[in-house]
């Protein structure tokens, strides 16, 4: 068979591609189900850390998780838990970023009339600029929150808004359709729990 051929090229090809798909396939199936426990322990320390639950061991995490959560139903639209004697509602969101998806989870007290936490899960944001919106002190701004209206991602210093009766986070410099992004899906889980759960307009 001749290397200058198009049969040759094609049958190379065709062999390096099939090597390339086992090699990858034996990958996937080796690493599988730890792909899988580390998604179950990063949306176990997620609804953790929205509830105000700190876990410092990574390893004590799922045993945390299911202590706070003994009857979690990943199907329901939100689950509740009792954080010192307080009881809260916890609820997966998820809407459209600049980019692509953010997901995340909502905490606020069963009243709600006030928002308990924030995390997020994944999204598709700039590092460095709407990435941002993982970042402690960005999440910080929404706990205890006032729920009584709307929350406004302002423009504001970059560093954090820590009056929580004002509805009001400071968004992130240099991001601000991101920022946008976050106002319009956490106002949209609020206004979607209290039609769920009832309560304050």
């Amino acid at each position: 068979m001749k290397k200058d051929s198009i049969f040759y090229t094609v049958v190379f090809s065709f062999i390096i591609a099939f090597i390339f798909v086992f090699l990858l396939s034996l990958a996937y199936g080796a690493t599988k189900e730890k792909v899988a426990e580390n998604a179950r322990i990063t949306e176990a320390r997620a609804y953790l850390s929205a509830a105000g639950i700190e876990v410092a061991d990574p390893g004590e995490i799922e045993a945390a998780f299911n202590s706070a959560f003994p009857s979690f139903d990943e199907k329901a639209p939100f689950n509740e838990t009792t954080v010192n004697g307080k009881k809260i509602v916890v609820s997966p969101f998820s809407g459209n970023g600049l980019w692509g998806t953010i997901s995340g989870v909502m905490a606020v007290t069963a009243d709600l009339k006030r928002m308990v936490g924030l995390a997020i899960i994944s999204h598709n944001e700039t590092p460095g600029l709407g990435g941002r919106i993982e970042e402690k002190w960005f999440l910080d701004q929404f706990r205890g929150e006032s729920l009584s209206g709307k929350i406004e991602v302002i423009r504001g210093s970059g560093s954090g808004d820590n009056d929580p009766d004002n509805g009001k986070v400071d968004g992130i410099t240099g991001a601000s359709r991101t920022s946008s992004s976050i106002e319009v899906i956490v106002n949209n889980k609020i206004n979607e729990l209290k039609e769920m759960i009832g309560g304050i307009n």
